[in-house]
């Protein structure tokens, strides 16, 4: 990345990664932040990751996986938290998000492309086993990457998104929540007019979407990065593709898995919530918080960090009494930290 850009001018500044990582690294807890592009086969994707001062090796790597209509930034206080406790942490920006992962096609943004995107990038950020945490979009990619790719986490961590096929035959037999899924529809039948809906009036719209939950300044670095000219629609995309046929295999899942839910989501009911332990045969939380709403990355990063960590130390014990080790992951792509970019 040329170096002509000053940090106020910086798309998205104060919230783009760079300043993330720069007051990541002002911590005490951050032995090291940066911000970085991760390049792989699928695209460039933009990311910051953080390395703790007194690092617990029993809890290893946190990666974090944003939803929408956010940026890999929601996470800056989950981070922080995560690394009070010991545990380095790596997010990105999903595809669409990320300007060097931007595809044109609608196809493109499948479920399917969503899941590889996080196993690639995490192999070419040299992360071979991992903690992971998704949140809305980011949950949708997780669950089924937990089913699918079990040798790669150590726990998984759900926030919000309940699981695909809960949420599938909800929306067969509960009419509450197949009316809350009515803005999805919109998306998929009007994306153009929806995003101009959305970002009108500098972003009001949207920023009314967070119901006070996601800081005012937060939201308006959203709004300026969804505002980049092919930015907003690409990430609709991710709703438009749901209506392909984008079925990934499914295993039970056996990794010991957290669904973090608020009590007052307004895209998805307790009965769906609960329902998703129907497909986890392994050890699994569901995690109540009452009275949040769906944006807890922003406003329950603390509860967030406790499910993770919580969950980090009780599998480092099961590894302890003679649990499974992990696999070696081959290293794929390149990865280059903003301040050597060209």
């Amino acid at each position: 990345m040329t170096s002509s850009t000053t940090d106020g001018n910086r798309l998205g500044f104060p919230f783009d990664n760079a300043s993330v990582a720069a007051r990541l690294r002002e911590l005490p807890a951050a032995a090291a932040a940066e911000a970085l592009t991760v390049r792989t086969s699928r695209g460039e994707f933009s990311a910051f990751r953080a390395t703790p001062t007194r690092p617990d090796p029993s809890l290893g790597d946190a990666v974090l996986v944003h939803g929408w209509p956010e940026y890999a930034s929601c996470w800056e206080d989950t981070a922080a938290g995560l690394l009070a406790q010991g545990m380095s942490v790596f997010a990105y920006d999903q595809r669409g998000y990320s300007p060097g992962a931007r595809p044109d096609a609608v196809e493109d943004y499948a479920v399917s492309h969503l899941v590889a995107d996080l196993d690639e990038v995490t192999r070419a950020a040299g992360i071979e086993r991992f903690h992971l945490v998704g949140h809305d979009w980011g949950g949708v990619v997780a669950w089924p990457f937990v089913a699918n790719h079990p040798q790669r986490l150590h726990t998984c961590t759900v926030v919000s998104t309940p699981h695909p096929k809960a949420l599938g035959k909800q929306l067969k037999t509960d009419d509450e929540q197949y009316a809350r899924m009515d803005y999805m529809r919109s998306i998929q039948d009007h994306p153009e007019a929806v995003a101009n809906s959305l970002l009108r009036n500098d972003g009001e719209r949207l920023i009314g979407l967070y119901g006070g939950a996601v800081p005012d300044e937060l939201a308006a670095s959203y709004v300026e990065r969804f505002s980049e000219p092919g930015a907003f629609i690409s990430v609709l995309k991710y709703y438009q593709a749901m209506a392909l046929d984008d079925r990934i295999p499914s295993t039970p899942i056996t990794v010991p898995t957290n669904f973090v839910w608020g009590s007052e989501d307004v895209a998805f009911t307790r009965t769906t919530a609960e329902l998703s332990a129907r497909w986890v045969d392994g050890p699994y939380r569901f995690v109540p918080l009452e009275g949040a709403s769906h944006w807890l990355p922003e406003s329950h990063p603390d509860a967030i960090v406790a499910v993770v960590i919580e969950g980090a130390q009780e599998y480092a014990a099961g590894v302890d009494a003679g649990g499974p080790a992990g696999e070696e992951i081959e290293e794929i792509g390149e990865v280059t930290s903003e301040g050597d970019q060209e």
